[in-house]
């Protein structure tokens, strides 16, 4: 593998022509501008080293025939690296001789890394490198393609990239075909790689979501995450990677059965146990406990066997007590701390509309998965909570049914409350998940185009802190920048949708507004 020096990188017509190109990708501007078709870019890494192998063998046999037995074989490290460097974008931590700016112009390469990078809750760094050591099995092709999907599909977003749409849509084409291949086989079907693979198809719907029938698809992956999980039984839990897998992608399948309002699957709900569980754990395995019994009572509701508003408000109030026990177990097991601007870093920040406080106030946490959980137990609570207060609503205004008691106006204002208190602290949890908490001085949001995995999680949270006092409210004005943020900056096209809803919706607490100066009379 001979060094060739470093050739010229501009497009195959503004070579052709002798003028200089600005190496845009995937087309040069300047091409484009004089509405010239622009060939495309030479492969660099062939054209940095020429491959002589073929003559180093001619070498050697010639040697071998003169009788030098001193001569030894060719070394196979050339292989080795024509293969490697048809599979590097596969890496995140290789190194490697040749300098890796060059393998940057691989647009799956691009990809790979921006996945790796933005989705490291999903702890796939290992199982990609541990693929390289062999042939791909048909659940690690199907995870590689996948995860070039989601990547490819951030790309198109954050650019407005059509050749990397069409790039985008034919990998996820064919992870899905590897996909259901990797199901088919009793042994794949369990592995780390296919779960992977699956849940990076469900991510590539969210992330482009162009059309109602993306949820739709989002939803049957989550359904296959769900199955997946079962059928990897307990043998999953003993596993750092399997346990890590299990817990992120359960949130997934929650969400899916409340949105669906159907029942969380019995056997991904696992009874907490302190003394045996660290603290990440048990507050997971608690959380989820208490979510399934909203998921129960929702499908109940769906299914018309609890119709009684009564009835209704006595089991979501019952979830409103276990919630606020776990809070305080919450707040012992991963506590966060709550800071306040100052007034000159404030007004720095407004100057350039930043988002790194929410009315000068963020929230700082132990650690990512410490904020995640947090936010998770928020939005759960604010759904019973507006559960509760839909059913109040119902008392309030038929007092034929039952008479509005001061303790039934007290009840009101204090959910009211509540639920504002949810939606501020979602706001103020933001900086945090952006990076940017504690870093006043930082001003720019372009690191944020490699967060899109951190925006992945604050979808629903934002758009149920919105949903709490509806349009005109701070909050509302607030959540809608964050997830301006997230669907141009971080290319997740779900977070544009949400803010399309989220322009007509008048909020849960209106009508309390509405009737406080009456109460008061």
């Amino acid at each position: 593998m001979v060094y060739r020096g470093k050739p010229s990188g501009g497009c195959n017509t503004c070579r052709a022509r002798k003028v200089k190109c600005d190496e845009t990708r995937p087309v040069c501007l300047r091409c484009t501008k004089a509405r010239r078709t622009c060939a495309g870019y030479r492969d660099q890494l062939s054209l940095w080293f020429k491959d002589e192998s073929d003559a180093t063998v001619q070498k050697v046999k010639a040697l071998e025939k003169s009788g030098s037995d001193d001569s030894a074989p060719p070394p196979t490290a050339v292989a080795a690296i024509r293969q490697a460097a048809a599979q590097v974008y596969r890496l995140q931590h290789l190194t490697f001789s040749i300098p890796v700016f060059n393998f940057a112009l691989d647009h799956i390469f691009q990809a790979t890394c921006l996945f790796l990078k933005s989705y490291s809750w999903l702890n796939v760094s290992c199982l990609v490198e541990q693929s390289q050591m062999h042939v791909l099995s048909i659940g690690e092709k199907a995870m590689m393609t996948g995860i070039a999907s989601v990547g490819l599909a951030n790309l198109a977003n954050l650019h407005n990239s059509r050749p990397f749409r069409i790039s985008s849509r034919s990998e996820y084409t064919t992870a899905l075909q590897l996909t259901n291949a990797a199901l088919r086989d009793p042994v794949a079907v369990k592995e780390d790689t296919t779960l992977t693979a699956v849940a990076c198809l469900s991510l590539y719907e969210i992330i482009c979501c162009d059309k109602e029938s993306s949820l739709l698809s989002w939803y049957e992956h989550a359904r296959g995450i769900a199955a997946l999980l079962e059928l990897r039984g307990e043998e999953q839990l003993h596993r750092g990677t399997g346990l890590q897998m299990f817990q992120v992608l359960r949130n997934e399948v929650l969400i899916g059965c409340l949105q669906k309002r159907t029942r969380m699957p019995p056997t991904l709900i696992r009874t907490p146990h302190r003394p045996n569980s660290t603290a990440q754990s048990y507050c997971a395995d608690r959380l989820v406990e208490i979510a399934a019994g909203l998921c129960d009572l929702q499908f109940q509701m769906s299914e018309g066997a609890v119709t009684d508003s009564a009835r209704i408000l006595t089991l979501a109030m019952k979830l409103e007590s276990d919630l606020e026990d776990f809070s305080k177990e919450l707040s012992a097991e991963l506590p966060y701390l709550i800071s306040l601007r100052t007034k000159s870093q404030i007004s720095q920040e407004e100057a350039v509309n930043a988002v790194s406080h929410y009315n000068g106030y963020y929230h700082v946490y132990p650690s990512m998965w410490a904020c995640n959980t947090w936010n998770n137990y928020r939005y759960i609570r604010i759904l019973v909570n507006s559960l509760i207060l839909a059913q109040l609503q119902q008392v309030t205004f038929h007092p034929e049914r039952s008479p509005v008691t001061p303790g039934i106006k007290s009840l009101c204002r204090h959910v009211r409350a509540l639920l504002r208190q949810l939606a501020t602290d979602i706001c103020c949890a933001v900086p945090y998940k952006f990076g940017l908490a504690q870093e006043a001085e930082r001003q720019t949001l372009d690191p944020l185009v490699a967060k899109a995995g951190t925006g992945f999680t604050l979808l629903l949270p934002l758009y149920l802190a919105s949903l709490v006092d509806g349009v005109s409210s701070p909050v509302h004005a607030w959540a809608m920048r964050c997830l301006g943020i997230i669907g141009h900056k971080m290319g997740i096209q779900t977070a544009v949708s949400l803010m399309t809803v989220l322009e007509r919706e008048q909020g849960w607490t209106g009508w309390i507004d509405l009737l406080d100066g009456e109460w008061d009379k």
